[in-house]
């Protein structure tokens, strides 16, 4: 019973310096008025950060994107060159083949 008073006693407290506010008692600014700015400053600059990010994560992915069709140009390049190198290889081989053998006929005469 006795803490039941109390907590009854500190709510009439606490109601009362509210109502002191209001009333002109106090600074004149309300409490509740400068939490609400400063809540509304916080959610201003979160969600300043939140188009930062998100302008940072399409550039990402705009860089993302580049590479990924310059890593497809090379590859096409690399699959050419392989391709011309074989084919450079096997001339060789070819010539390669006809100048023993012509060196062979030489030796013969």
């Amino acid at each position: 019973m006795r803490r039941a008073a109390v907590v009854l006693a500190l709510l009439l407290c606490l109601l009362w310096t509210g109502a002191q506010g209001e009333d002109g008692g106090g600074t004149g600014k309300k409490e509740g008025d400068f939490d609400i700015q400063g809540a509304h400053d916080q959610s201003s600059s979160q969600t300043q950060m939140r188009t930062d990010v998100l302008a940072e994560l399409k550039e990402l992915r705009d860089m993302a994107i580049e590479h990924r069709i310059k890593i497809q140009r090379l590859e096409q390049d690399n699959t050419a060159t392989q391709v011309r190198v074989t084919a450079s290889e096997s001339k060789n081989a070819v010539l390669e083949t006809r100048m023993s053998s012509s060196e062979k006929e030489r030796e013969r005469r």
